[in-house]
């Protein structure tokens, strides 16, 4: 009798411990579709981030055109007065014309430097690496353009310059 005894009491003890546990309800479900929906709120900031830097990148290079193209026709002018021995005020000293062609230069290493910035930050962020097919080659416009501008081809770098504008457009188009 002590034996039933003890084994009821013990019964007791385990049974409303073991019926809770299997009466919670499980909190698991809530937090794996709250840490999905973290993730895609953070996915969705990514690319907008994205459309952003391209948006950027955009603006930037369509300023750096519309000022290459003064700067351009400055230096030939220049250059040609030089030629002409001409004494005009288009006629500029040969330093001053190095030291800005030495600027302009800069200026095309810098544009490429931030091409591939962009383009690398598409590579290797994950939640961009679907639209990097789109910005693929960008960078190495980038550099083309910067060679031609240390042969003094500004004029054949600016073209390359429009080329990646016009893949960056695309891009952007692409990125919804």
């Amino acid at each position: 009798m002590k034996r039933v005894l003890i084994l009821v009491m013990v019964c007791i003890t385990v049974l409303p411990s073991t019926a809770a546990s299997q009466t919670r309800k499980r909190s698991s479900a809530k937090s794996s579709a709250r840490a999905s929906a973290a993730a895609a709120e953070k996915q969705l900031t990514e690319v907008r981030a994205g459309r952003e830097r391209i948006a950027i990148q955009i603006k930037a290079l369509s300023q750096f055109l519309y000022l290459l193209g003064g700067i351009s026709k400055g230096i030939e002018t220049a250059e040609q007065a030089n030629r002409d021995h001409e004494e005009s005020s288009l006629a500029l000293p040969v330093e001053k014309i190095e030291r800005n062609k030495i600027r302009l230069r800069d200026s095309f290493r810098s544009v490429g430097a931030g091409l591939a910035l962009l383009e690398s930050s598409f590579r290797s962020n994950a939640a961009l690496q679907g639209y990097y097919p789109n910005l693929a080659g960008v960078a190495r416009i980038g550099q083309m353009a910067e060679s031609q501008a240390a042969s003094n081809r500004f004029d054949e770098a600016g073209r390359s310059l429009i080329t990646a504008v016009n893949k960056l457009a695309d891009a952007l188009a692409a990125h919804r």
